[in-house]
């Protein structure tokens, strides 16, 4: 008799990834929104989560509950930042520049990754 066993590994989301998850607010959930993963939630336990950033609701902050924590089975991969828009990334890059996340792990990874976005289609547009 042969046992058959699964290995069950789990792709961790890059900083940067879009993602459409459920938002909590007070430990009710709000519905699903689209957000950017910040990165994990603790480094050294990547089944715990992520640190995402609701972009759709405003700039990063805690008050309105525009950061949050998304359970690692719960983001559905919408694209990248990659995929968006010279004006969204710009309005992204904006919001970011505003708001101390330096703390935050990944914050970072996707300031860059927002900026290097934004210089690629500016490029592009203007054809140098």
């Amino acid at each position: 008799m042969t046992v058959a066993t699964a290995s069950a590994t789990q792709t961790v989301l890059e900083p940067g990834t879009v993602v459409r998850t459920p938002r909590y607010d007070e430990g009710k959930n709000t519905g699903v929104r689209r957000a950017i993963v910040l990165g994990l939630w603790n480094e050294n336990a990547p089944k715990d989560g992520y640190r995402v950033w609701f972009y759709t609701l405003g700039a990063p902050s805690f008050a309105p509950r525009t950061l949050g924590m998304a359970f690692a089975n719960e983001p559905v991969v919408v694209g990248t930042v990659d995929d968006m828009s010279e004006r969204a990334l710009l309005r992204l890059y904006l919001q970011l520049r505003d708001y101390n996340l330096r703390s935050l792990a990944g914050y970072g990874a996707v300031e860059r990754r927002i900026q290097k976005a934004g210089l690629r289609l500016r490029t592009l547009r203007r054809g140098q």
